[in-house]
């Protein structure tokens, strides 16, 4: 019923798992079977407990599970030791890798991983780690049940196949869902991916799946890619290499790269604004086989053409947007029910309602910009509650996280006098207010280079640092115009990162600045990865898309996980960018407002929806494809 790997294959597995099978990646789960916990009313006991077998090695190939006899064993005072396994209560800590039923222990069909098994006995509580090792072979487009034994020899040099798309060393959350790669075939016909580890040894068999500027792209299908993010997910970096054979069966390979999987899977989603269809777009991480759908759209909000400005709560709740640009109205809604809360209207022709603003940590507030400084209203009324704080143009609000900050931007008053707020500012410097009590402080400049523009600025989710963006040559942060109808093509901005009480220099993020990156916006949740703090942020892009796009098509949305514990030793901290995979590459895509939950109607039929599905109690514009 067990089958082990053989000790040359411990050893090796073991030796590079040092450090890293002792941190649980789940909440534990109880076994299907045993005595629940708590159900025994004695008081609890004294003594060792010990699990058999321990830190074991599992080799499951395609198709095919593995099954574990979990045994513990109690030694008392008196050093006597009894088999207590049938009283004992089983769990483990990453439950997409197997599952227990009673003390057996059954691994899921082409999932590998590291796993702390842990076994409880009155009140005593033991564990010891599981490496499931999965080995798969998938062949893929252009690929035959020939093509795997094409690749028997060895490479014998020369320049091999290049992978273009991901960046070497991009770290992924584990449910990203659709991953790509692109690369150039070098003479190639036929290709080997390869991406092993101590806990998966994937080998991904294709031609070329599909051919785009030159080169090849190969798409995870979902399980395939789930085979290697769970394997992967919280582990040390994994590497990857692609091969090639010609026609005349020569093999070539390209130079090893890392590809890394977040322990934490995303949650929430997000919300941006697609300039072709002049709509507000959402996208929901939390949920398997999402797909972007449109939120908000012109007919909803009464737009002439187009809801482009908005802001999101942090709670996910509320909403804010402004309509056709120059800004014609300013509305709040609520997210759940896409029921209007209030609307600011008039002004013509010129903008007369704010174009930029941010809710409150409880969004029961929302500041919004205008010429003569920040204005503070009810976010259910509309009430003002507050205003003319800043002391001056204020433009680029955003909350802090705990509520007793304002981050802005200030800027120069335009020559035209009759405008009550500008879609872009110039000039730019970020400055601070700070709550006292009840009132507003006056603001503290923290970033000011004259002669450049610094706009968009944005928290992190702890609030400790304030991404920024910058155009050294001082253009508007609007940018111009573009053929597909969006803004934000600032040419020379660049990403940049400050300590948010001001106390650090800011420093250029060269590793993942682009071209033309815009609206930097952060997932306010924090997420655990090797037992430190992981976050996301998102910002919109004109770089090229691998083989996909070239660079200045339309903006596109990319992403970024960052080490807060790296940028406090005053390292960059972020990992290279990758394209967010449910964008539509034809219509531009901005601001990435995150949220930490997606609030939808409650359904329990279509018909509660309005003509949307009813999915799991909740209503969807898009169902979910699996």
């Amino acid at each position: 019923m067990l089958r082990l790997a053989r000790a040359s294959l411990l050893s090796l597995l073991v030796a590079g798992l040092v450090g890293l099978a002792g941190c649980p990646r789940n909440e534990p789960r109880s076994g299907d079977g045993g005595p629940v916990e708590g159900a025994d009313t004695r008081l609890p006991i004294t003594g060792n407990l010990r699990i058999e077998p321990s830190d074991q090695v599992v080799v499951v190939t395609g198709g095919a599970t593995q099954s574990i006899d979990y045994r513990a064993f109690y030694r008392d005072d008196a050093g006597n030791e009894t088999d207590v396994t049938s009283e004992t209560s089983w769990s483990s800590t990453y439950v997409e890798v197997g599952s227990f039923t009673g003390a057996t222990f059954t691994t899921a069909l082409d999932r590998g991983g590291v796993t702390r098994i842990i076994a409880t006995y009155r009140g005593t509580t033991t564990s010891t780690t599981l490496t499931v090792r999965v080995e798969r072979v998938v062949i893929a487009g252009g690929a035959d049940a020939s093509t795997p034994g094409r690749f028997d020899g060895a490479a014998t040099g020369g320049a091999g196949p290049e992978v273009v798309y991901p960046s070497d060393g991009t770290l992924v959350p584990p449910n990203l869902g659709l991953l790509e790669v692109h690369f150039r075939e070098a003479g190639a016909e036929a290709f080997e991916l390869n991406f092993e580890a101590p806990s998966v040894n994937l080998r991904i068999f294709m031609g070329c799946p599909e051919r785009a500027s030159g080169g090849c792209i190969y798409t995870f299908d979902r399980d395939t890619w789930e085979t290697l993010s769970s394997a992967a997910a919280g582990l040390e970096p994994i590497r990857y290499r692609l091969r090639g054979v010609s026609a005349a069966g020569v093999i070539t390979e390209g130079p090893a790269r890392s590809l890394a999987i977040a322990r934490e899977p995303i949650t929430g989603g997000l919300y941006y604004w697609n300039a072709g269809g002049g709509s507000i777009d959402r996208f929901e991480f939390g949920v398997r086989g999402a797909r972007a759908e449109v939120f908000l759209d012109r007919g909803r909000a009464g737009a002439g053409t187009c809801v482009g400005c908005h802001a999101v709560s942090r709670d996910g709740r509320r909403i804010s947007i402004g309509t056709d640009m120059p800004t014609t109205t300013f509305q709040v809604f609520d997210v759940a029910t896409r029921t209007r809360q209030f609307q600011l209207t008039g002004g013509g022709f010129f903008p007369e309602q704010p174009n930029f603003s941010s809710f409150s940590p409880d969004a029961s507030q929302v500041v919004t910009s205008y010429l003569t400084g920040l204005v503070i209203r009810d976010a259910t009324s509309g009430a003002v509650v507050a205003e003319r704080l800043g002391g001056g143009p204020a433009s680029h609000p955003e909350w802090s996280p705990d509520g007793d900050h304002i981050v802005f931007v200030q800027h120069e008053a335009p020559a035209v006098g009759f405008l009550k707020d500008v879609m872009a500012v110039t000039s730019g410097r970020i400055a601070i207010l700070d709550r006292a009590g009840s009132s507003w402080s006056s603001p503290r400049t923290i970033v000011a280079t004259p002669g450049m523009n610094n706009y968009y600025p944005a928290y992190a989710p702890d609030g400790r640092f304030l991404s920024f963006c910058r155009s050294p040559s001082n253009i508007g942060s609007a940018g111009e115009q573009r053929d597909d109808g969006s803004s934000g093509a600032v040419s020379d901005a660049e990403l940049w990162l400050i300590p948010a009480d001001g106390s650090g220099a800011a420093r250029r993020l060269s590793s993942i600045t682009g071209l033309a990156d815009s609206w930097p916006k952060w997932d306010p949740t924090v997420y655990q990865n090797h037992d430190r703090p992981l976050y996301w942020m998102s910002w919109t892009s004109r770089r090229a898309y691998g083989l996909r796009t070239a660079a200045d098509a339309n903006a596109q949305i990319w992403m970024a996980a960052f080490d807060p514990e790296a940028a406090d030793r005053g390292e960059e901290g972020f990992s290279p960018a990758f394209w967010l995979p449910f964008q539509d590459i034809t219509t531009g895509n901005h601001v990435p407002f995150w949220v930490t939950s997606v609030e939808r109607q409650t359904c329990t039929t279509r018909e509660d929806c309005g003509g949307e599905f009813c999915v799991d109690g909740r209503c969807f514009q898009e169902e979910p494809l699996y």
